[in-house]
């Protein structure tokens, strides 16, 4: 019957028509596949087949295939959109379930997932703490919490050093001076005194007529050191004319001042002398005349000769005896003279002066090329006695108030950068003993004054020297003008030659600052002494440098400062080596080696400078096989006050420390690796560094690559791997289940998934911040919806015909 076939036909063409509405309705579906009504004839049958001349029954739907060609991608910028370029799909659990999806509309649900618009959670493969994708496949989780902080455990360097860079470092020789005067405390006067002649007193007014009878005399000064020595005639004279009542010299500040006019200004071919004349009030009514001279602390003599009859009557005839200067006490070094030769053989002697300081004579010895000096001196105080606490200790003129051996150290000590410049002192463990140190080598002096007679203080220089005893002595108070009533300390020098250059007494003497020696290279004096060593507040002593972060186990920031020194290479030396650098590293500029446990306490636990040597090929490359391992095991972090933070602190190697950190680190400890790290003729320049460290940081963005790796972006300037999407491809992609959402299941005619990470095998690239749009073509879905009415149309038609016939042959009578 037709309508059997007619009908066939119009279910076939109504299939078609919801096929085609279905793929249009879709169009703008993200990820959809348009999906083809697929038909085949039907023909009825038996065992033995069908007749020569079968008429067909009519049409039956055999498939409704879909079309997994790859769709428009559509770019939206939203970092979580993903479409695939190439094979594969999506691998998504639906609450367990694994279903599959082309459409890439991604977001973030509550606790972090990666999930599409109906909550699937995208799969992928999880990255550990450190960044490594693990091949376990499991639902993507974003943390949006803050990013731990991460310690350094490894800083890598490439550089590029100057093989052109000279070599810095010297060896020059060092010699302190151990001359038997050094520290041996010297007794004597705290202030030097001056030549004086005192008058005989007298009384005013004068009985002297001076219009009549002048007075003239003459004074004569002798051994003077300034050379102003000779005599000078004094010729006191009112003048004519003047009333013999007026008499002028009556005021004694006439009187001296007339004399001191022709001290100063005799009369020709006389010359000047180093000599005044005061004016002495005895009290009472009672005067006299002091000539003095100028110089202080000088045996020098002063004479009044052929004084007139008249001179009685001011104190000069008959003459007193003038009294000899006295020098003060000093550090009681003589005149010496050593011999500096250059390298050329230039000779430059120098002097020193008697009674000069070490500082004096350290500073003058700097100014000679090839030389530096330095110089100290060292006093001890000891059996401080105030009865009454009367005692009072003066220092290099400075009066101080301590009454005890630690109240002189605290006063000292808070005087050092003022008026006791660079004058220190520390009191002994037992506290029987202040050693006072000067440390530019300026003189120690000492004195001490007080109304109780018996106090007393002791005071030494070098220990192997005598100590002497400062005692007021018992006279009255106020009275305090022994000769013994200061000390004075001289300091040693030390002195470095530069390479080359050697000294040598020119006149050595048995007493002095200076012992006696000679050049000679086996001479014990000399030591050899490398000059210019590496300094970090020194840019002169280092090549180059450079300088990165680092973090310790609390996320907090510190600067690693690398600092490079190129090292001497003789050929004929077999100690030394071409191509040869030392680098030392500091952290915030502190020291982070091991420390030397053969130094005594407490430097033996003190950290030292990490230093570590480098080599170089002959091309340049770096020798890995001579360059030492470079493990900082030594970081102690501290604040910017030098306390600790409570930061991980160190594993030093002795106490089992290696390059090996292990994960996570149990210490501060962390290694340096310079591979790469070349020696050229350029200058100096830093190629790559990286460190592991990092802050604590707040997910700030993402970014999704090629290869399906989400890496996140932190405020801290991190970036970590996250996860890799997975994909999955299938043998037959036919054959997966259409479920809804854009979403497939796999069926036993598809088979089972491959899953693997993008753009391995066939499975394609990963496109982030863009979606793979509908691959519905609307021109053609439309030219294929008239075609299916078309044909829904002409199987009615055929019904309708049928149906005529039919009602044809009802008819018939």
């Amino acid at each position: 019957m037709p309508f059997n076939t007619a009908l066939s036909g119009i279910r076939a063409a109504s299939t078609d028509l919801t096929v085609t509405g279905n793929n249009i309705a879709n169009a703008s579906t993200i990820g959809f596949k348009r999906s083809r009504a697929e038909f085949g004839d039907v023909f009825a049958t038996s065992v033995l087949g069908a007749g020569a001349n079968a008429i067909g029954s009519g049409v039956q739907v055999e498939d409704v295939a879909q079309n997994f060609k790859q769709g428009n991608v559509a770019f939206t910028q939203n970092e979580l959109d993903l479409a695939i370029n190439g094979n594969g799909f999506f691998v998504l659990s639906d609450q367990g379930t694994p279903v599959y999806s082309r459409a890439g509309t991604f977001g973030l649900d509550d606790q972090g997932y990666v999930t599409n618009n109906v909550g699937a959670r995208l799969q992928g493969f999880q990255a550990d703490s450190t960044g490594n994708i693990s091949g376990i496949s499991d639902d993507i989780l974003i943390q949006t919490s803050n990013l731990p902080p991460r310690q350094t455990t490894l800083v890598e360097s490439v550089l590029t050093l100057d093989s052109t860079e000279p070599v810095l470092q010297s060896t020059g020789r060092r010699f302190t001076t151990l001359g038997n005067v050094i520290g041996v405390t010297q007794a004597g006067l705290r202030d030097a005194t001056t030549t004086n002649l005192t008058s005989n007193t007298f009384t005013l007014p004068l009985a002297n007529d001076f219009a009549t009878t002048p007075m003239t005399f003459d004074i004569q000064l002798s051994g003077a050191s300034s050379g102003k020595n000779g005599t000078v005639s004094i010729n006191l004279d009112i003048g004519e004319g003047v009333p013999a009542t007026i008499n002028a010299f009556n005021d004694l500040r006439t009187l001296t001042g007339v004399i001191n006019s022709q001290i100063f200004s005799p009369t020709l071919p006389q010359t000047a002398i180093d000599v005044v004349a005061n004016a002495v009030d005895f009290g009472g009514g009672v005067y006299g005349i002091e000539f003095t001279a100028l110089q202080e602390g000088e045996g020098s003599q002063i004479q009044i000769n052929t004084p007139s009859a008249n001179m009685n009557q001011i104190g000069l005839n008959p003459a007193t005896t003038s009294v000899a200067g006295i020098p003060a006490v000093d550090n009681g070094y003589p005149q010496q003279s050593v011999d500096f030769m250059d390298p050329d053989g230039d000779i430059v002697t120098y002097t020193a002066l008697a009674g000069a300081t070490a500082a004096r004579t350290a500073s003058e010895m700097n100014a000679i090329q090839g030389i530096s000096a330095s110089a100290t001196t060292t006093a001890t105080l000891s059996n401080l006695n105030s009865a009454n606490d009367n005692l009072t200790v003066t220092l290099n003129s400075v009066q101080l108030s301590g009454d005890s051996l630690q109240a002189l150290e605290a006063e000292i000590n808070s005087l050092t950068n003022s008026t006791l410049p660079g004058i220190s002192a520390v009191l002994d463990p037992s506290g029987a003993a202040l050693v006072i140190t000067s440390a530019v080598g300026d003189d120690i002096r000492v004195n001490i004054t007080s109304t109780d007679p018996g106090d007393s203080i002791t005071v030494r220089g070098d220990q192997a020297a005598p100590a002497q005893i400062l005692q007021v002595p018992p006279v009255s108070a106020g009275n305090y003008d022994a000769d013994n009533n200061s000390i004075v300390v001289g300091g040693s020098i030390e002195l470095t030659l530069d390479e080359g250059y050697s000294m040598q007494n020119a006149i050595p003497d048995a007493v002095g600052i200076f012992q006696p020696f000679t050049s000679d290279p086996a001479d014990p004096e000399f030591t050899d002494v490398t000059l210019n060593a590496f300094d970090p507040t020194d840019q002169g002593t280092y090549n180059s440098a450079t300088s990165m972060n680092v973090y310790d186990s609390l996320g907090v920031s510190h600067i690693m400062t690398q600092y490079f020194v190129r090292q001497e290479y003789d050929p004929n030396d077999p100690t030394t080596s071409p191509n040869h650098w030392v680098m030392h590293v500091q952290i915030d500029g502190r020291n982070v080696g091991d420390p030397d446990t053969s130094l005594p306490p407490p430097a033996n636990i003190e950290p030292t400078l990490a230093s570590f040597n480098v080599f170089f090929n002959e091309n340049g490359t770096l020798n890995e096989l001579l360059t030492e391992d470079m493990l900082i095991s030594n970081w102690v972090v501290l604040d910017e006050q030098g306390n600790p933070t409570g930061a991980m602190g160190p594993q030093n190697v002795l106490a089992g420390g290696s390059i090996v950190i292990p994960e996570p680190p149990t210490s501060s400890n962390f290694v340096i690796e310079l591979a790469g790290t070349s020696q050229s003729g350029t200058d100096f320049s830093v190629d790559d560094t990286d460190q592991d460290g990092y802050a604590s940081g707040r997910l700030s963005g993402l970014a999704i690559d090629e290869n399906g790796v989400i890496f996140a972006r932190y405020t801290n300037g991190e970036g970590q791997p996250l996860a890799q999407v997975a994909l999955a491809d299938f043998t037959n992609q036919q054959g997966l289940q259409p479920i809804g959402n854009t979403m497939w299941a796999e069926s036993f005619a598809s088979g089972p998934p491959n899953v693997g990470t993008p753009q391995s095998g066939a499975l394609g690239a990963i496109q982030s911040g863009a979606l793979e749009e509908s691959n519905v073509d609307l021109s053609e879905e439309l030219v294929r919806l008239i075609i299916a009415q078309r044909n829904f149309q002409a199987s009615a038609k055929t019904i309708e015909t049928a149906d005529q016939v039919t009602q044809t042959i009802i008819n018939l009578r």
